[in-house]
């Protein structure tokens, strides 16, 4: 008896890569449509929007207080 052959890649080197990405975004996106937290504002994008937004300000914050205490010097 011959052993099973072994595939090293399912469709080849760049298909499994371009596969994968195209099933993970239809799911995404599919998961995105149907969920109903999605649908009140609570969308990976707003809540990306939302963190970025939040990063911002405390950055902002810091730079605010280091100005500050670096004035009073």
């Amino acid at each position: 008896m011959t052993a099973p052959v072994r595939y090293q890649y399912l469709i080849s080197r760049t298909g499994d890569i371009l596969f994968s990405f195209t099933v993970g975004t239809l799911a995404y996106f599919s998961n995105e449509r149907e969920n109903p937290r999605a649908q009140n504002g609570n969308s990976l994008l707003d809540l990306l929007s939302r963190r970025r937004q939040r990063i911002v300000e405390q950055r902002d914050h810091k730079k605010h207080a280091t100005t500050t205490a670096s004035d009073n010097n």
